[in-house]
């Protein structure tokens, strides 16, 4: 059980550290302090305008500020486009090497490469662990399309664009499966998933040719073992830049059924706002098609609508219209629970 300090200087906001949202959301680790000195004596449920999520956390300015709260372990809490170090981070980094901590990165850039990182590890007896190091197991492994378990059942949250609440909706559909005693797991493809689950493929950071392999492999395992295999979705299959790892994606988890995840209101791409996102058919279109290209008839069940910032009738507003227009139930989980989407899949798949 770690005891984590999570770094989010300059960035702490839900859109802008969703690693440290997604961490402070659900991980089974104790979030003792947040780093950023632009709020710092503020409480996380304050900066985040969420209640309950990270209530009576503090929001330090610096290492030194948060080593009182006797951490274990300093989490770097976002997860900027391209996935490199803000050099302004660096020295924090030492320090806490220095002190000792263990430092879990989600990078593209691996910082137990660096001289610098570690020998200050070294030094202090810290460790790194750079969450995007793909597992040994599956770094190489080619798809093969073999079948899953009969029985079981894998759902793929499938996304209009980066940054939607793909792995929220996954994590919270896949806890309230357990409360409704389904046999189920999360297949964690991303850094932070893989921070909250412990384990998982780092799809991003895989060779091409062995993303849908390394996805295959972990799937299969987990169906082997559960009935209910929620697999985390990243990018979309519209996206300029991060389409070729969705389609692997797709490919490799062989999906039986499709959630749908947008945010209500986005029309552009995150970060790239000349481009707009297709018509929500449009993109489930997409992803049928490329399902399709290995021979299977895999429909979506049901829609996830992030509904974060909206005034609650604004919300159920969109619910009801998304619902009408798509002719699939749809909620927003975080907000009103996953009873609804439980309940399309039991109805679509047993």
């Amino acid at each position: 059980m770690r005891r984590l300090v999570i770094l989010a200087e300059g960035h702490f906001s839900v859109q802008g550290a969703k690693t440290a949202v997604g961490v402070l959301r659900f991980s089974s680790d104790e979030t003792v302090a947040v780093i950023d000195s632009e709020h710092a004596g503020a409480d996380v449920a304050t900066v985040l305008a969420s209640p309950g999520l990270g209530e009576g956390i503090p929001v330090v300015a610096s290492i030194t500020d948060a080593l009182p709260f006797h951490p274990t372990s300093l989490l770097i809490g976002i997860a900027p486009i391209g996935g490199r170090l803000p050099d302004v981070w660096r020295p924090t980094i030492v320090r806490a090497l220095e002190e000792g901590l263990e430092v879990i990165s989600g990078l593209h850039i691996f910082l137990g490469e660096d001289h610098e990182l570690r020998a200050a590890a070294e030094r202090g007896g810290g460790r790194i662990w750079d969450v995007r190091q793909p597992p040994a197991a599956v770094a190489m492994h080619i798809g093969e399309g073999r079948p899953h378990r009969p029985g079981s059942h894998t759902i793929y949250f499938a996304g209009t664009d980066c940054n939607v609440g793909k792995m929220t909706a996954a994590l919270v559909i896949e806890r309230g499966a357990r409360d409704r005693g389904w046999d189920a797991a999360f297949a964690a493809t991303g850094q932070t998933g893989i921070m909250i689950a412990g384990a998982g493929v780092p799809v991003d950071r895989l060779i091409s040719d062995f993303t849908s392999g390394g996805v295959e492999a972990m799937v299969s395992e987990l169906a082997e073992q559960h009935a209910w295999v929620f697999v985390e979705g990243q990018g979309s299959l519209g996206h300029p830049a991060y389409a070729p790892v969705t389609l692997g994606l797709v490919h490799g988890a062989a999906p039986d059924a499709f959630i749908l995840c947008h945010e209500a209101g986005r029309e552009f791409v995150h970060g790239f706002p000349e481009f707009r996102i297709a018509s929500l058919p449009t993109v489930m279109s997409m992803y049928t098609s490329a399902a399709s290209w290995l021979g299977r008839t895999t429909p979506f069940v049901g829609v996830a609508l992030n509904t974060y910032g909206m005034p609650d009738d604004a919300a159920r507003a969109a619910i009801a219209e998304t619902a009408t227009s798509l002719g699939l139930p749809t909620t927003d989980p975080v907000r009103y629970g996953a009873d609804v989407l439980l309940d399309a899949l039991s109805d679509a798949l047993i």
